[in-house]
């Protein structure tokens, strides 16, 4: 079966660079050219995949992001924009997005992403995912408990876990989790800093499983994914 793919992008020469460099015999593409005809389509069709532009004619990109995840939890969003701000990158991923790719881009880099995704997402809907069965999130209290017992951590601590655990299929970069920690008040921590703290995060899960909970996946950054 063919993974469905829809490419909302204003340009048709944009588009043809993008569909040129996906394989017809494991993709279906479908095409809107403005914001209108996507948010259509994804109000009345499933999408394993969205490429989406955001400065789209009629209804912006934005608008297609949120109301798109509103539709549909399990379709991955990757933003193909020539917006390349950290404004729009935090509006992008607060409403759903799981990846932003800058233009101009390499269409190979972009075909190699949206393909990693799909397997990715793959994977963990047919795995065992071993750390829903081992961590609770009891999000009134903001705490995590694995295997029934608390797990104490800092809030900088806690708000790293929260994000790996809320977007399992997502790999964070040390300066994504640096900007979310800074977003929500938590310190100008760099780089180093969010390195320190996935280290003391492993070692207090590690007293309590064996299982590796939080994954570093090499040159990219962090997730939260067993498979």
């Amino acid at each position: 079966m063919k993974y469905k793919i829809l490419i909302v992008e204003d340009e048709q020469d944009i588009v043809n660079l993008i569909s040129n460099r996906l394989d017809k015999d494991k993709y279906e593409i479908t095409v809107a050219l403005s914001g209108e005809k996507a948010l259509h389509l994804v109000k009345t069709q499933e999408f394993d995949l969205v490429s989406l532009d955001l400065m789209l004619p009629e209804v912006d990109g934005l608008t297609i992001c949120k109301e798109l995840r509103k539709e549909n939890k399990s379709t991955l969003i990757v933003i193909v924009s020539a917006l390349d701000l950290s404004e729009s990158k935090e509006n992008a991923y607060s409403l759903g997005a799981d990846d932003y790719i800058a233009k101009p881009f390499l269409p190979k880099l972009l075909a190699l992403k949206i393909a990693s995704l799909l397997q990715r997402r793959f994977e963990m809907l047919n795995s065992n995912m071993k750390f829903k069965n081992i961590v609770q999130h009891n999000i009134s209290l903001q705490r995590f408990f694995i295997d029934n017992k608390h797990l104490v951590l800092t809030p900088s601590e806690y708000m790293i876990f929260e994000t790996l655990f809320s977007n399992p299929i997502k790999i964070f970069s040390k300066d994504e989790l640096s900007q979310i920690l800074y977003n929500e008040d938590l310190g100008n921590i760099d780089r180093d800093g969010v390195r320190t703290h996935i280290y003391t995060l492993r070692k207090k899960i590690a007293t309590f499983t064996d299982v590796e909970l939080v994954k570093t996946v090499r040159g990219m950054g962090f997730t939260l994914y067993e498979n």
